[in-house]
């Protein structure tokens, strides 16, 4: 099946990224990452031509695939902060900034779109009110522990961090409820693309705002070594795929 071609040829060009990306990245890392990328919308793409009830499900369906499609904005800006970051011109960090600013917001409202998605496709109710009252529960137990256990400087990007981590344990929450309420393999895809998805962005924010003598670390325990790097992108396109299959049975 397409959907399962598209998957396959996703996790290739991941593996070519990876052995490209390194802590300063490169406009080679940055194509593959891109390419990567656009395999989970075409895995989405696929699912749904092939989803029994494309019709009744077509609005959900088409929101989930602009959220995938703003995952790769978000995938391309976020990889280009780095390469930027690491440029020799004086605007370079304030770019740098711009493009992690740029990111947040592509993912977040992504995430919008798949919790209105699932809501759309599952009911909505006081269930929206629950699950955001243990979102709230959630990032904050998340930055108490990263602040002051961590020790993670956030700085400037507190607030939009905060905002972000929001929706993503919303949907993860929501998701969730949704598995709890009635079986499905769409609910069962979409809970476990969730976490996958909170998993790689707890390793992303450890990469970005660790505090300063984590990053003169020695080995795999350095927030920018390879195998954070790896580790952070295998986690997050197994959470795209999945929920780009996930359209496959909505």
């Amino acid at each position: 099946m397409a959907s399962y071609i598209f998957l396959a040829l996703g996790f290739v060009f991941l593996a070519v990224f990876c052995v490209f990306r390194d802590k300063k990245s490169s406009v080679t890392a940055v194509c593959f990452k891109t390419v990567a990328s656009v395999m989970f919308i075409a895995t989405a793409v696929a699912g749904l031509l092939y989803n029994q009830h494309k019709e009744a499900v077509l609005f959900p369906a088409l929101l989930m695939i602009c959220g995938l499609v703003l995952g790769l904005v978000g995938d391309v800006t976020l990889d280009l902060k780095i390469y930027l970051k690491g440029l020799p011109y004086d605007n370079a960090e304030k770019d740098s900034d711009k493009m992690t600013y740029l990111g947040m917001a592509s993912f977040g409202v992504g995430h919008i779109l798949y919790i209105i998605a699932t809501g759309l496709r599952f009911g909505f109710g006081l269930n929206m009110l629950y699950t955001a009252v243990c979102a709230v529960g959630v990032t904050g137990a998340i930055f108490i522990f990263s602040i002051f256990i961590m020790k993670m400087k956030f700085g400037k990007f507190l607030a939009p961090s905060i905002a972000y981590c929001l929706l993503l344990t919303w949907f993860v929450a929501y998701s969730a409820w949704q598995l709890a309420m009635a079986f499905s393999v769409a609910s069962v895809l979409l809970v476990v693309g969730a976490v996958m998805f909170i998993v790689s962005d707890l390793i992303l924010s450890m990469t970005y705002f660790s505090k300063e003598e984590d990053y003169k670390r020695d080995g795999a325990l350095n927030p920018e070594s390879r195998l954070m790097i790896i580790t952070n992108h295998a986690t997050y396109y197994i959470a795209q795929f999945l929920i780009a299959i996930a359209v496959m049975f909505i």
